[in-house]
């Protein structure tokens, strides 16, 4: 899964956004302010003292902000003004600052949601989740009482815009577009290294198809692989990438053996037991070995087939493919298929690897899989690895491999190839 700050994806849902990069907010109160960056700020907060408190560091901050006490008055002020950030508290009284949420998502302005609370980190925490899967950007969350370092900290790393996904929004593909890029075989593949944390060698890449419309807007995959799923273009969506990841991976591994591919494979596609011999001829068409290819499954998507699935998946294995279960703890009966197929690998999903520095709940989850998975002798791989705290608390959890922007973005296989060249000369 490539990385957003997760990832745009391959075939499964997911988006892909660069870094955050905020602007600079220095100074304590009464020290010299910025020339101010943001339009305006909306804090949302019964504590009228709390209230006071950050309007005060906001203009020190050189940030003009409103107030809201109530649920009713910060919808009103988010249908008549643009706001750059919400400070949301998550207690109003008899009300919850989650309610608010739903507004914040209709808002015009797009503000960053920054949560704001005393309650205890796992309801904090179980907040900020929820924002980030209603598709609100989120910082934070702060706990009371918010100092001057906190909101500044905040706030100098704000998540930023992503325009190109605002585009595509605006632009609802349908199947016949998406059957029409097909044919004309608009639909690109890019590649993500997977590196092996312990000694930073390339072990290979992850296929991620990307669409990119005659107006040069970027469809996320979120958008059009449920679209090919729900219209029975899943199949030829598949095996396109296939071809072009397999046609890829035979020139690099002329120079690199060991740089495999993974592809994703849909639970849709499982569906058919002519499977293993179609997978079986493209390696032959390509001269590439059963080994060059990981196919990816992910149970983002419920098997409808399950007994042939599990055929077909080990026959799969029995020619010498490796499996991969992806986005481990995401999925449908996650433990379950780890029992009945034949996987040879475990991709955790980067929902708990990309905050596991700063959600203690996610690390234990991250840790507790790690060590499962290497108890039944498959191979860990970590997505979403953005920094090297991140990174060194993987290598010394025993995770064998890393994939993230710490590393490196997807790329298209004609860049492919000379960074592998370079990886490979930086090595001892």
């Amino acid at each position: 899964m490539d990385q957003q700050g997760t990832d745009a994806t391959g075939l499964k849902p997911g988006r892909d956004a660069a870094p955050a990069h905020g602007v600079h907010l220095a100074g304590e109160p009464h020290a010299e302010a910025p020339a101010p960056a943001f339009r305006r700020v909306l804090i949302v907060d019964d504590d009228q003292l709390q209230q006071v408190t950050l309007t005060r560091r906001l203009r020190a901050l050189g940030i003009p902000s409103d107030g809201a006490t109530t649920l009713a008055q910060a919808a009103g002020h988010l249908s008549a003004t643009r706001y750059d950030a919400v400070l949301l508290d998550l207690s109003l009284g008899e009300s919850d600052g989650i309610s608010l949420l739903q507004a914040v998502r209709d808002s015009v302005s797009d503000p960053v949601v920054v949560i704001v609370s005393g309650l205890e980190d796992r309801v904090r925490n179980a907040s900020f989740r929820l924002a980030e899967g209603l598709g609100l950007r989120v910082a934070g969350p702060l706990r009371k009482p918010v100092t001057q370092d906190d909101l500044r900290r905040i706030l100098d790393d704000l998540p930023s815009r992503l325009p190109s996904a605002h585009a595509a929004a605006q632009w609802a593909p349908t199947a016949a577009d998406l059957a029409d890029a097909l044919r004309r075989e608009a639909i690109g593949v890019q590649y993500q290294p997977k590196v092996g944390l312990a000694d930073g060698r390339v072990v290979g890449v992850e296929a991620l198809a990307r669409w990119l419309t005659d107006a040069l807007i970027p469809v996320p995959p979120d958008v059009f692989i449920p679209l090919a799923e729900r219209n029975d273009l899943i199949v030829p969506l598949t095996f396109h990438v296939l071809r072009e990841s397999l046609r890829a991976c035979r020139t690099w591994r002329k120079r690199h053996p060991d740089c495999t591919v993974a592809v994703n494979i849909s639970p849709l596609v499982l569906a058919n037991p002519a499977l293993p011999d179609q997978i079986d001829r493209l390696l032959h068409e390509t001269g590439l070995g059963p080994g060059a290819l990981v196919a990816e499954i992910t149970e983002s998507t419920v098997i409808e087939h399950p007994l042939i699935a599990a055929e077909v998946l080990t026959r799969l294995r029995i020619k010498g493919i490796s499996l991969s279960i992806d986005d481990f703890g995401t999925g449908h009966s996650s433990l379950l298929s780890l029992l009945k197929l034949p996987f040879s690998e475990l991709k955790i999903d980067k929902s708990f690897v990309s905050h596991c520095d700063v959600d203690p709940e996610a690390w234990k989850i991250t840790r507790a899989t790690i060590s499962m998975a290497r108890e039944l002798g498959l191979t860990v791989v970590a997505e979403g690895v953005e920094t090297e705290v991140i990174a060194e608390m993987l290598r010394k959890a025993g995770c064998h491999v890393g994939q993230g922007w710490l590393f490196a973005r997807a790329m298209a296989a004609r860049e492919l190839l000379p960074w592998l060249d370079h990886k490979a000369g930086d090595r001892p």
